[in-house]
């Protein structure tokens, strides 16, 4: 079982210039949408003390439960204010959630709807806590308001119809080991990204695997029922490569956006090249990704020159897209942090910044 949570920290009164450092949270993985000039901002937490006072370690937050927080600007980035924790494991009817919550995303609906996808983890036992499926829920406002009775995929339910399919997964036994996946990192079922396409279909895109070390996206087609929350999942694609792959194990928080004016597609990943459970932090390198194509299938191509890695970016990673300014050639960005480039700065939000979509290039 898991440790006791540590203490919530309610909502911080400050205002977050630039950067957010908070005081009482450790910040990591990021994703945002925009609605009516507010830019919503959500990363996953966990407070900076255990339960019984003492310092928590960023290495012993897998021990404990995380929560989504929430943060609002008003002036595209430059400004936050803490909204508080926007959603915390424990709450779905079937305990799909009951170990953890992990990243993903919100996106506004046609009907004026906010659907919230997100990483539920299953609370199985101590040596497998890293068993996730993919869920959903609704919000109305600050919170999630209603969940999906039970996973949208799920590693176990659906288990035959993922690898007729060409995606991996580890023994029955064995899904979720802390011990990673037959020599590779852990388990990859995760992260899911909600797009809206031109035909106005809910399609979710998340992290998977299609071998114990090989990282690839999935890509699932939502259909709406009539109930409340009664969503399901219509149609799961085959999994999509990407051209450098062989270059890391995990293809983590992929996220699309699509310019309409020239019909391109662009896809947002956050790589890690951990070869197995254990590794030491200094061999693994993090890297944010850029790739596009002209479907959102795919193929998908490196985005500038021969190398997708985005250049600037050094010491980020889970970033997000507050605005497109596909106009200017440009995303307007954040991202956590990991401290790779400053100790300090690691588990915090940076500053905004563009990405130049001409040389994949972060402009600060």
């Amino acid at each position: 079982m898991i440790d006791s949570s540590p203490d919530m920290p309610s909502a911080d009164a400050q205002v977050f210039e630039g950067a957010i450092v908070h005081p009482d949270l450790y910040l990591w993985d990021s994703w945002s949408y925009q609605e009516h000039g507010t830019i919503h901002l959500f990363c996953l937490a966990i407070s900076r003390t255990k339960p019984n006072g003492e310092a928590l370690l960023p290495a012993e937050k897998d021990n404990y439960p995380f929560h989504i927080r929430h943060f609002s600007s008003l002036d595209q980035g430059r400004q936050w204010k803490d909204e508080g924790c926007f959603q915390q494991p424990g709450k779905t009817s079937d305990g799909h959630d009951g170990r953890n919550v992990w990243s993903g995303s919100v996106c506004l609906l046609p009907s004026g709807e906010k659907l919230a996808g997100f990483t539920g983890i299953f609370e199985i036992d101590d040596q497998r806590r890293y068993l996730q499926n993919i869920s959903l829920g609704t919000s109305s406002s600050s919170q999630i308001d209603s969940l999906l009775p039970s996973p949208l995929s799920c590693p176990i339910r659906d288990r035959e119809a993922i690898l007729s399919l060409g995606y991996y997964l580890d023994a029955a036994d064995r899904l979720g080991s802390n011990d990673g996946e037959e020599g590779g990192p852990v388990m990859a079922w995760r992260d899911p990204f909600l797009f809206i396409d031109s035909d106005q279909r809910i399609n979710a895109f998340w992290s998977a695997k299609s071998g114990p070390g090989v990282g690839v996206i999935a890509q699932g087609l939502i259909a709406k029922g009539d109930d409340k929350c009664g969503y399901s999942l219509e149609k799961l694609y085959p999994p999509m490569s990407l051209p450098d792959g062989e270059s890391f194990t995990q293809a983590e928080l992929p996220k699309i956006y699509f310019d309409d004016a020239q019909g391109i597609y662009y896809l947002i990943v956050s790589s890690c090249n951990r070869f197995y459970e254990g590794q030491p932090d200094s061999e693994v390198d993090k890297t944010i990704r850029l790739y596009k194509s002209n479907s959102m299938r795919g193929p998908w191509q490196i985005a500038v020159g021969n190398n997708s890695a985005i250049k600037g970016a050094e010491g980020l990673f889970g970033m997000t897209v507050l605005e497109p300014d596909f106009a200017n050639d440009r995303l307007l960005c954040i991202s956590p942090r990991t401290g790779s480039d400053n100790p300090d700065a690691a588990f915090t939000i940076g500053e905004r910044f563009y990405l130049d979509l001409n040389t994949a290039t972060v402009i600060r």
